[in-house]
């Protein structure tokens, strides 16, 4: 990220991190800042007061999800984990 901002991360007014987007989104929103994001993680179409703009040149990470190896979960996360499963297998 340093060098997409071509600034040593010292000389950067980084006033927050989150880890929660919404959360930050809400700041944001009330001009508090930027948040820095993956895209399509809240809604910014239609009349949200936010919008996305990719960083040029892009940055591109991989994205992993991550659990307990033995974790109990409810219905609905146990049917969501299915049909990740499932897309990323098209993939």
């Amino acid at each position: 990220m340093s060098q997409w901002m071509k600034r040593r991360l010292s000389e950067l007014d980084i006033i927050m991190t989150y880890n929660l987007l919404f959360n930050a989104s809400l700041l944001v929103e009330e001009g508090l800042g930027y948040a820095v994001c993956f895209d399509r993680i809240i809604n910014t179409s239609g009349d949200s007061r936010l919008t996305f703009r990719p960083l040029s040149p892009s940055i591109e990470i991989e994205m992993y999800m991550i659990w307990k190896k033995y974790q109990v979960f409810s219905k609905p996360a146990e049917k969501f984990l299915m049909m990740m499963q499932e897309n990323l297998n098209e993939i």
